[in-house]
């Protein structure tokens, strides 16, 4: 049964956007399986477990998150050092941009949405799982698709093409070249940064000109960290660390049409402490 562990941490994570709550609500599942002698589908009663009470928390997590000091981000899940099921056929799902638009879904609707169109439960299985009929399910399936159509991140296809991207972007930043920085990001791109009070970015910035200043501003501040290319959800990304290869940012980028459209920056400790080298203070596992 420990094989379904990646499964139900690929749900849980999808669900919540922390790793943390994601590792209690498997955990939990696991022990509640423990208790019943009798299940005759294990992974049928683990996934419906984690599920359930993936939205519990969730819905416990809103009313925190109203009073969270700035942007809500969720805990990035880089690529090279954090392993999931399935990562290959489903990494865009793990996207920061993607997480983000998640978030506008009621918990209800982004079970529906994750388990139906990520991974491919079928509407009988879905009304199993939330205690809930086929027509009910179908019904969040569809509003969940209208609330995130418009809002959905478009990814270019090329991974070489993004990578080479952001090389240019960390090019331009470190040298600071305004004129260089603008035209590598869209006129309406934005910077959303995650400091949970103990960092910069109180709000999002936005429009190239806006953004561009501010990313030569901080990478000026950078001068004795090292940027390392990662990818979260098979995205162009940054690792920020230090000379003691402590994580102190990772910026997530989405790219569409050739040019970067919004930019993720999450340095609040708290967050990063799944990137952490092992024996390390905020090393927390």
């Amino acid at each position: 049964m420990e094989e379904l562990r990646p499964l139900l941490l690929s749900i849980a994570y999808r669900m919540l956007g922390t790793f943390g709550d994601a590792e209690d609500v498997v955990q939990e599942a696991y022990l509640r399986l423990h208790r019943e002698p009798e299940v005759t589908s294990p992974k049928a009663f683990l996934t419906t477990v984690t599920t359930r009470l993936a939205i519990d928390q969730l819905r416990s997590a809103r009313r925190q998150r109203e009073e969270y000091l700035g942007p809500w981000l969720p805990e990035p899940a880089v690529d090279e050092y954090v392993d999931l099921a399935d990562r290959a056929a489903l990494s865009d799902s793990l996207s920061t941009a993607f997480l983000v638009v998640l978030e506008r879904l009621t918990p209800d609707q982004r079970a529906v949405f994750l388990l139906g169109d990520v991974f491919g439960y079928s509407y009988p299985d879905l009304a199993d799982i939330l205690g809930k009929t086929p027509a009910n399910c179908r019904q969040l399936a569809v509003r969940a698709r209208r609330r995130i159509a418009d809002n959905r991140p478009r990814f270019d296809p090329s991974p070489k093409e993004r990578d080479e991207l952001v090389r240019r972007f960390v090019a331009a930043a470190e040298d600071g070249e305004l004129e260089a920085l603008v035209a590598v990001l869209t006129p309406d791109a934005t910077f959303t940064g995650d400091g949970g009070g103990k960092g910069g970015f109180p709000r999002p910035v936005h429009g190239a000109g806006n953004v561009a200043r501010m990313l030569i501003g901080a990478f000026g501040k950078f001068r004795e960290l090292t940027t390392e290319p990662v990818h979260v959800g098979g995205q162009p990304a940054l690792r920020i660390h230090d000379r003691s290869d402590r994580t102190v940012a990772v910026w997530s980028f989405a790219i569409a049409e050739g040019r970067i459209t919004a930019i993720h920056g999450i340095v609040n400790p708290d967050k990063l402490t799944h990137l952490q080298p092992s024996g390390h203070p905020d090393d927390q596992s």
